[in-house]
């Protein structure tokens, strides 16, 4: 933990009788061990006023007064704990415990210089002493080394409490130590292994995390750009803390909720919880962490001019906005940054400073920020990852607004190249994606030179770094964890009760409080994992042309957004073209009609009446987007398309665009993603196939017969016997796995999306540790071909996941579909790809069978 001390639970009930001094003074360590500092100080002062004004034993009372002036500070009553520890001063006896309370006081006060000494003294002292205590003052030592920076010295310290409390039996102390060394980690940049370790530390507390370890996590998350579930863990430690009144605590959290709170675009929460956070830190007299505060207030302003630059590059303008108001942002900042830097803070300070350049630069004062930015540049560098990242950001802003383009786009570069490096260190899709978050800024900005310059080669450039987990990362194949699909086979069978008990009118509170733990245990469990640490370079404009001319020449349409507009990339074997198209806001909400439309024409037993509204409303709103996305840039013909494109695009079902009808369409994340798919390789049902149906699928099981008899040696599995383990079991490594099923995307957590088996959902955790990875996979009865993009994250979905894993193709669909239509064109697509069609080419053949029911499938990844 990065300071303090966890609470697992409520204090021990009162026995019966009048306590003595002794056991006052056992309760008033346990309440302050439970995180209940206002509980113990209360019962340190009756311990006191049972000893009498002659003291009592003199032993008893300094151990009375040690554990009121911890609890006292912890309260927020420094002075007054410093006060307790003069009271105790002259016992001689206890000098090594007494000064190691007093630099346990000093440093959560925020004074770790004048701490260190205390601490120093107290170990010495007690080496030869009471392990319980020498555990204590190791790992308060650990924890002050951890917050002047020194690593090394913490790791040792936290190490050696930790085998002296294991040793002693002090089970508390031990956990306290162990999840310590797992923020130890985090803070050295290795933030898989930190979760590994933190993860490894509850096995010592069966009880639920309270406290400083759920900040910790928050932090770690934070990190990680797991905003949601960062703020999940932070909420929970700041109602633990104002329910126990453990004020130093309550501050800490504040301040990281605040971070969460920018970061999420809620600038307005940020300043409240930083000026909740500066009023308690300025009561207890804690000049740091009241500084701390400022700097978050600071990062909220930052956050409400960069939504006002967005809403004017919008709006087609790049001039400043309220140049007034950010000559003020940058005057406090610098004054901010003065006084971290007097307080010793000299991270805190430089990131002041990097928000000073940012505010003068929103100001339009170009040589002012120059000015300001060049003494920072190298310390800058040595920040954590989001410091680099402001620093990149802000060297490039002042290169491209001084005309030196190129030092500016190559800033930015680097900047996303630091960025994948980080991402290469997660074995976790989750976290993979979600990371993308700290690098927005940088994509855009990099996306917009590029864009402005014309060029097709620079802008293809950027396309490719905004989307590294698609386009830099190597596929993702965690080993095989028996811990994790143990949780996933649990998991499948608890979802399956809780929703059946849901359908039936009955929901069951218990169960869907364990699935929601089995979830958080899955989720967590995968963010242990590390990565490669590798990032691939991203192709150049020549070498994308040399694939396609080595193919079978597919037009290749890049889109992105930004400026408030859509744009393209349009590239072939001879050419390459950028365009800007339509509105955003026009295509979005003309996606939005198409969802809506295909939905609606899924279900059942819909009037005829209302069924043809809704088809001429799809039809007309399938014209206007073809109208402005393809017809603009791609002329009449039945050559192969592979489009790329995220966001709120990653929703339009391509294939029913008019301008595309019967061409082969294949969709990526990337243009990278894109090219491998075009590699020769044979097809996947020559190395097996698996025909599996789901429950309640009209025609399902007849599908999957039809299915597995366009190929000879096939597998089906239907009825009771399409399983969730069977379907593991019986994947063919290389081959084609056919699941004609229903399932659910979710978009709060996109792998979690899953399609329904007879035992429950199959979700995309389940697929990469499988021991066989299919080459083919095909979702026939669902929408789970939907993405999310998790807070300004990478897209996430089963279809992306399983393209992630390894999978080259995946037939899905991005809107509901039909059972009757879905069975229609599985059928149709499985005699072309045995015809010898490529999985695109089949699927454009074959969507026209779906009959009056439009089917919204896709092709993604290898279409060739």
């Amino acid at each position: 933990m990065s300071d303090g001390a966890w609470h697992p639970g409520p204090a021990p009930p009162e026995a019966s009788g009048a306590p003595d001094a002794e056991e006052l003074l056992e309760r008033a360590r346990a309440a302050g061990d439970r995180g209940r500092p206002a509980v113990a100080v209360a019962l340190c002062r009756r311990a006191l006023r049972l000893l009498g004004r002659d003291g009592g034993p003199r032993a008893l009372r300094t151990r009375i007064l040690v554990t009121l002036s911890f609890n006292l500070s912890e309260s927020g009553d420094v002075q007054g704990a410093l006060a307790a520890l003069d009271e105790s001063s002259s016992d001689l006896d206890q000098r090594p415990a007494l000064t190691a309370a007093r630099g346990v006081v000093l440093f959560r006060a925020g004074n770790a210089v004048q701490a260190l000494p205390y601490l120093n003294q107290a170990v010495t002292g007690l080496a030869e002493g009471d392990r319980g205590d020498l555990a204590a003052a190791l790992l308060n030592r650990g924890t002050a080394l951890m917050t002047l920076g020194d690593l090394r010295g913490a790791q040792t310290d936290t190490a050696a409490a930790q085998r002296v409390a294991s040793e002693a039996g002090l089970d508390v102390v031990a956990f306290m130590a162990a999840y310590n060394l797992g923020y130890i980690r985090f803070l050295a940049g290795d933030l898989p292994g930190s979760l590994q370790a933190m993860s490894a530390a509850e096995e010592l507390a069966p009880e639920a995390a309270l406290g400083v370890p759920a900040l910790d996590r928050a932090r770690v998350l934070l990190a990680a750009g797991l905003l949601g579930e960062a703020r999940e863990y932070v909420d929970s430690s700041i109602s633990t803390f104002t329910q126990n009144r453990a004020m130093t605590d309550l501050a800490d959290a504040l301040l990281v909720g605040a971070d969460i709170a920018v970061m999420s675009g809620d600038p307005v929460r940020a300043r409240a919880l930083a000026r909740r956070a500066a009023r308690i830190s300025a009561r207890r007299g804690n000049t740091a962490a009241e500084l701390l505060s400022r700097l978050v207030e600071q990062r909220a302003a930052a956050a409400v001019r960069r939504a006002d630059r967005r809403a004017a590059a919008q709006a087609g303008s790049y001039r400043p906005v309220r140049p007034t108001r950010a000559r003020g942002d940058a005057a406090a900042a610098t004054e901010l940054a003065d006084a971290l830097a007097a307080a010793g803070r000299k991270q805190d300070a430089t990131a002041a400073r990097l928000l000073a350049v940012e505010a003068l630069l929103d100001a339009g004062d170009t040589a002012a920020a120059a000015a300001e930015f060049k003494p920072l540049e190298s310390a800058a560098r040595r920040l954590p990852l989001a410091g680099r990242l402001q620093g990149h950001l802000m060297g490039a802003r002042i290169a491209l607004d001084s005309g030196r383009r190129a030092d500016g786009v190559r800033r930015l570069r680097r900047g996303l190249d630091d960025l994948a490096g980080f991402q290469a260190l997660f074995g976790s899709q989750d976290l993979q994606a979600a990371t993308a978050v700290w690098g927005r800024q940088l994509a855009s900005a990099g996306l917009r030179a590029a864009a402005e310059s014309g060029s097709p080669a620079a802008i293809l450039q950027w396309l490719e770094r905004s989307r590294a987990t698609s386009t830099r990362l190597p596929h993702i194949r965690p080993p095989a964890d028996p811990v994790l699909a143990a949780d996933l086979g649990a998991l499948r069978v608890a979802d399956a009760a809780a929703r059946t008990a849901l359908l039936a009118g009955r929901p069951d509170p218990e169960r869907e409080r364990e699935v929601a733990e089995l979830r958080r245990r899955v989720r967590a469990r995968s963010w242990t994992l590390g990565g490669t640490g590798a990032a691939l370079r991203p192709p150049s404009l020549s070498s994308v042309q040399r694939a396609l001319a080595a193919g079978d020449s597919p037009t290749v349409l890049a889109f992105f957004h930004g400026a408030g507009h859509v744009h393209v990339l349009v590239i072939t074997a001879r050419s390459a073209r950028y365009h800007r198209l339509a509105e955003l806001t026009l295509c979005e909400e003309l996606i939005r009609v198409c969802a809506a439309d295909l939905e609606l024409l899924a279900a059942d037993r819909v009037p005829s009446a209302l069924r043809r509204v809704a088809d001429r409303s799809l039809r007309a709103a399938l014209r206007e987007l073809s109208g402005h996305l393809i017809e603009p840039v791609l002329g009449p013909g039945t050559g192969p398309v592979l489009v790329s494109g995220a966001g709120p695009l990653g929703a339009v079902p391509w294939s029913l665009l008019p301008a595309l009808a019967g061409r082969p369409v294949s969709a990526t994340n990337s243009v990278s993603a894109g090219l491998a798919g075009l590699a020769a390789r044979g097809p996947a049902y020559r190395h097996g196939v698996l025909a599996v149906a789901g429950p309640r699928v009209d025609r399902g099981a007849e599908e999957a017969g039809v299915v597995a008899a366009r190929y000879p040696g096939s597998v089906a599995l239907t009825g009771g016997r399409a399983t969730g383990d069977a379907v593991l079991r019986g994947i063919p490594a290389g081959g084609l796995l056919h699941i004609a099923a229903h399932g659910h995307h979710e978009p709060d957590n996109p792998l979690f999306s899953a399609v329904l088996l007879a035992d429950g959902p199959l979700f995309a955790y389940d697929i990469a540790p499988n021991p066989a990875l299919p080459d083919h996979v095909v979702l026939s009865s669902c929408d789970v071909g939907r993405t999310a993009v998790r807070g300004d994250g990478e897209p996430l979905g089963l279809a992306t996941a399983l393209l992630r894993s390894g999978v080259r193709t995946v037939i899905a669909a991005v809107a509901p579909v039909s059972d009757r239509a879905a069975a229609a064109v599985m059928a149709g697509y499985h005699d072309r790809l045995a015809a010898g069609d490529g999985p695109a080419a089949a699927l454009a053949a074959a969507l026209p069978l779906s009959g009056e029911a439009p089917a919204p499938f896709t092709c993604f990844g290898a279409g060739a």
